[in-house]
């Protein structure tokens, strides 16, 4: 058995094991970043191994995307990627070698058959188990069988016993004797099924601690078994938390983006995606952190073991105080515009959550149009159609922020509220933004003349000439 999850190894060993049937879903990108920071909080080895033995769903352009994925988040690894079907002949010698034991056993039942059997479970209300019917089969039936080219699968014979393990996260765990029934290792085609191809690579790669989602947590019986029958002590295991939306149930699209890609198209940095990856679900005091930092506050005994909420809010915000903590030119490189704006990206990250809002503040500078809820605000001010004398004063203006006030200020009965904001209306076209003073400095005053000019023009229209 397995003991608690802090063994003592001597070089920590863990892997990511991604199936190449999708893009990287964020809530799998959250495994990978925990098994990364608690490798470099051990001093020990990331792994990378693609899982694409399901041959009619798996894609290379997945295998690559999430290899990308990784890169951008800056998780390298530090052996692989290794994949599953390079494999293939390892997971047959390995089958083989449990046949010969006596631990593994041909099974020549049909799908008909096994459908049977399962309904007739259901029907006296058990969980549908197979019945260990070619358990027993002569080896004058088996050559009969095999001669007769019956398709089969090889099944590894349950040891019978209860199992039990530390979690680094659950704490105890039991699974009684009969949870684990004879389940296959070696489908019809010579694929390997997941947990016994799992095993064999876990085995042969030397992992010591499994970190992974808490859905797989009914897997773990049958893959400490099969270390078992392999005569080798299995790695640590711990099962962290699945993420959900706000209806509590598993974070899926419905939800919203809720893939890698997706995130770094809105303009989320990566420092604040593998950030927030790394504090969902624990409990911790400072929650904007640093790479260093996370890897140097890895903990898994600080993470719950009950679902954890994804808070998009929760991103954004930590997303704004990551891109507060770029400098200029780092900044200006990832929204990739020239360097001719770096002033403009600068001041415009002050009110930005996103990279992309970044992006799409900049036409404020050069195009004098005017969002629609800025004009409706502008219209419900307690002047009304009375803020056109306004305009023509600011036409005329050719001073500072502060002078400007006070010019608007003697002419005008609005507060000094609304006046700011019909000063920011004027000047950037919307209703919120970055500091009055430096985009004043900065708007040019052409693009100033071309939005009163604009704003007169449906004032006019409104309220008559």
């Amino acid at each position: 058995m397995p003991s608690a999850f802090w063994i003592g190894c001597p070089v920590v060993r863990v892997r990511f094991a991604p199936s190449p049937t999708g893009s990287l879903h964020v809530g799998n990108a959250r495994t990978a970043v925990l098994n990364y920071l608690f490798a470099r909080h051990e001093k020990g080895h990331f792994i990378l191994r693609m899982e694409d033995t399901d041959i009619e769903r798996s894609e290379a352009a997945f295998d690559a995307s999430i290899r990308e994925d990784l890169r951008w988040l800056s998780l390298d690894w530090d052996e692989g990627p290794y994949r599953q079907s390079d494999r293939l002949g390892i997971y047959s010698t390995h089958a083989r070698m449990l046949l010969e034991k006596g631990l593994a056993y041909k099974c020549f039942c049909s799908k008909e058959e096994l459908e049977k059997s399962r309904e007739d479970a259901l029907r006296r209300g058990r969980p549908p188990r197979y019945s260990g019917v070619c358990r027993a089969l002569s080896r004058e039936a088996l050559r009969e069988l095999e001669a007769a080219g019956k398709p089969r699968v090889l099944r590894f014979k349950s040891l019978e016993r209860k199992i039990e393990f530390r979690d680094g996260i659950h704490g105890e765990m039991t699974f009684p004797a009969d949870h684990v029934d004879d389940f296959i290792i070696i489908r019809t085609d010579g694929i390997p099924s997941y947990n016994f191809a799992a095993v064999v690579d876990d085995l042969l790669m030397g992992i010591t601690h499994v970190i992974r989602g808490s859905d797989h947590l009914s897997n773990t019986p049958k893959q400490i078994m099969l270390f078992l029958a392999f005569g080798k002590e299995p790695p640590a295991y711990a099962h962290h938390s699945l993420l959900i939306g706000p209806d509590k149930k598993p974070l899926s699209k419905r939800h919203g983006a809720t893939r890698v890609a997706e995130f770094r198209r809105m303009g989320i940095v990566p420092e604040a995606m593998t950030n927030y990856l790394a504090i969902i679900g624990r409990k911790i005091g400072k929650e904007l952190l640093s790479r260093d930092e996370l890897i140097e506050d890895f903990s898994l005994r600080s993470f719950s073991a009950s679902d954890a909420l994804f808070d998009p809010e929760k991103l954004l915000w930590l997303n704004k105080e990551h891109l507060r903590n770029l400098g200029a030119d780092d900044l200006l490189a990832r929204t990739g515009l020239p360097e001719h704006e770096r002033e403009r990206v600068f001041l415009l990250r002050e009110n930005a959550r996103t990279l992309e809002e970044i992006r799409s503040m900049l036409p404020m500078f050069e195009d004098p149009e005017i969002d629609q809820e800025a004009i409706d605000l502008l219209l419900s001010m307690k002047e009304g159609g009375q803020t056109r004398p306004l305009l023509k004063e600011m036409r005329a203006a050719d001073g500072g922020l502060e002078d400007l006030f006070k010019r608007l200020e003697e002419k005008s009965t609005l507060s000094r509220r609304d006046l700011f904001m019909f000063i920011r209306i004027v000047i950037s076209g919307k209703k919120s933004g970055p500091p009055l003073k430096d985009l004043y400095r900065m708007m040019p005053k052409q693009t100033i003349l071309k939005r009163i000019a604009c704003l007169e023009e449906k004032l006019s229209t409104i309220y008559g000439t």
